[in-house]
Order: structure tokens, then C-alpha cells, then sequence
């Protein structure tokens, strides 16, 4: 039940998580994403993973109250953002970022 309770607050299906926690595979992009957002930002050094854009981790956590598919959704958004942000040189603070997040934002269902 505390499980399944977990797995919801994560994002991701028990079968999922049981395959990271039995080291059958590791999780990627959005899944350290979802993980870093519960248990710290420490999971991207345990998985020698660059951490994300500090900007988007602090939009990450203002969306803390959401589960199931909106947290994945949720970490799924800030992966492409941070794609495109990248690709295109632009900054989180740049006043372009804001529209790009909240076009990315809406593609995935999420509002604030």
C-alpha cells in the first residue's frame, strides 16, 4: 500500500520503479527528475548524471503537490524546456524562457 502510495506520488508505474529498484535498468531524464523532486537532488550524483538547471528545478517544486501523471507529465515538461533552452542558448531567466515554458507547460496539460 506505502508502495503503491510512492509510486503515485512519483509518477510512474510500481513495475517501473520495482525494475530501478532491483537495478534491472536506471531511470532517465524525467524519472531522475521525478525522483530528484522527493528525494533530493543527490540522485543525479548517485547516477553521476549532471543536475538539471537550478531555475527549473525551482519551477519543478512549486508543482510539488501533483502525482500520478501530472508529476510525470510535470517532469517531462521541464526535460523538453531544458532541451530547448539549451539548443537555443536562451537563458531561464530570459524573458523568452517564460513563453517556451508555458507553451510546454500547456502541450503536456499542465496550468498553474
Amino acid at each position: 500500500e506505502d508502495f503503491i502510495a510512492f509510486c503515485d506520488l512519483l509518477g510512474y508505474p510500481p513495475s517501473k520503479v520495482l525494475g530501478w529498484l532491483h537495478g534491472e535498468y536506471l531511470p532517465e531524464g524525467p524519472e531522475v527528475l521525478s525522483i530528484a523532486g522527493i528525494l533530493g537532488v543527490e540522485v543525479y550524483q548517485a547516477l553521476d548524471l549532471p543536475k538539471p538547471d537550478p531555475e527549473l528545478l525551482k519551477i519543478y517544486e512549486s508543482f510539488a503537490h501533483l502525482t500520478g501523471q501530472d508529476r510525470s507529465n510535470l517532469a517531462l515538461a521541464l526535460i523538453e524546456v531544458e532541451r530547448v533552452l539549451k539548443e537555443d542558448k536562451i537563458s531561464t531567466k530570459a524573458p523568452e524562457a517564460r513563453d517556451i515554458i508555458k507553451s510546454t507547460f500547456e502541450k503536456y496539460g499542465l496550468r498553474k
